[in-house]
């Protein structure tokens, strides 16, 4: 009598266990520390089911609960969220970030949606194809020479910046920022690299902060933010300002001095921006 009544119980225990398995296996446990509409921006439930069309069957056409899974499950198997945005690609893209996230999936969608659009950065290898033609400022581009006809155009934009940033760091309390022609000609140089290689590394695979010392720059501190795609100097100021890395270089109290560099090309962005700081 004793041994079927400890056996009863057990089996039970094994029952319930048994259905919480298959409740965890069945239906993927939303992410605790994700917030979902940090991921609106990189995922289209409809493009997510186009192209994953197993999950039609098990989720069917709930927007949610294909959210739900390409937060816990998708991402980790490669799945892409939407048209715009490969996760794989972009890290294997830019390796200033393997750096930081490691296999970390979530901080690259993350990174891209709060940093990297606005940086230029590209999402998706068919993006980064260039277009036969396109235009800057509604202007056909027919050839790189005759956008780059014009170093003149880029030199005041690239001053306009200048003025910009001083109006943005007295309105904040800070002192203006000086030019000098070194630190003007390495941000130039560093904007036309940036269409090769848009990261904080050369085409060479060194860091930016080569281009200041074989200029003659010297410096204690430094720093650098670059954009592209913004077709004005109040646009790049107005993405760099909205982007906390990059606004606090604009405003940091160390540095004292700033080269900006605009360069204008006939791919998909159009105009690359550099701005350079030192102390």
């Amino acid at each position: 009598m004793r041994k079927q009544q400890i056996g009863i119980p057990m089996k039970l225990i094994l029952a319930l266990i048994a259905i919480i398995l298959f409740v965890m296996t069945g239906f993927p446990v939303k992410a605790a520390t994700n917030n979902d509409s940090d991921y609106a921006a990189v995922f289209d439930s409809t493009y997510y089911l186009e192209h994953n069309p197993d999950l039609r069957a098990a989720i069917g056409d709930n927007s949610d609960l294909l959210l739900n899974h390409f937060l816990t499950c998708g991402m980790a198997e490669g799945r892409q969220g939407n048209e715009e945005f490969n996760v794989q690609y972009y890290k294997e893209k830019y390796s200033d970030l393997q750096l930081i996230f490691g296999e970390d999936l979530p901080s690259y969608y993350l990174h891209y949606v709060t940093i990297g659009k606005a940086e230029g950065r590209i999402g998706n290898e068919t993006l980064a194809k260039v277009p036969e033609s396109t235009s800057v400022n509604n202007k056909p581009i027919e050839a790189n020479n005759d956008v780059n006809s014009s170093d003149e155009n880029n030199s005041g934009y690239a001053y306009e910046v200048v003025e910009l940033v001083n109006k943005v760091r007295e309105e904040n309390g800070l002192g203006k920022l000086t030019t000098t022609p070194e630190l003007m000609k390495t941000a130039q140089i560093r904007a036309e690299e940036t269409v090769t290689v848009f990261e904080h590394t050369r085409p060479d695979g060194t860091l930016c902060f080569t281009a200041f010392q074989q200029n003659g720059v010297k410096y204690n501190k430094a720093g650098e933010n670059i954009a592209a795609g913004q077709n004005t100097p109040a646009e790049v100021m107005e993405s760099w300002l909205n982007s906390p890395g990059h606004r606090a270089n604009i405003l940091n109290t160390n540095f004292n001095r700033i080269g900006v560099g605009c360069y204008q090309t006939n791919n998909v962005y159009g105009i690359y921006w550099t701005q350079c700081f030192t102390n």
